[in-house]
């Protein structure tokens, strides 16, 4: 298996096309030099933490073939307000040339998620 790392944050962006102009997340390619064959399955994990006391976040997937058009990627991943740190996992079965993450909303103090993808 393979793992990407899609984001890795302390905060959340207003966009996904805000969050990937500035580096906030980043698009993967798993495919990249093979065969134009992509992943048929997709696990995302999503690990919030938090310095002191509760951490939450809501991370939502997209996918795209062509890098730039991209579309929601099954439904968001939501962790609910727990002591740190916090998990949350999605799985994907349909194959796409590319990925990102786009945190839509995190709190605790010095909270920071982290999203990877393995193909």
């Amino acid at each position: 298996m393979t793992t990407y790392v899609l984001s890795k944050t302390a905060v959340a962006a207003a966009t996904l096309a805000a969050a990937l102009q500035t580096g906030l997340a980043q698009s993967v390619n798993p495919s990249a030099g093979q065969a134009p064959i992509n992943p048929q399955t997709q696990t995302f994990q999503v690990v919030a933490t938090a310095t002191t006391g509760n951490v939450s976040a809501t991370v939502q997937i997209y996918a795209s073939n062509d890098g730039v058009n991209w579309t929601v990627y099954g439904s968001a991943i939501t962790i609910a307000s727990g002591a740190s740190p916090q998990q949350g996992v999605a799985n994907g079965a349909q194959p796409w040339q590319f990925y990102t993450a786009f945190v839509s909303a995190i709190s605790g103090t010095g909270a920071q998620v982290t999203v990877t993808m393995g193909v």
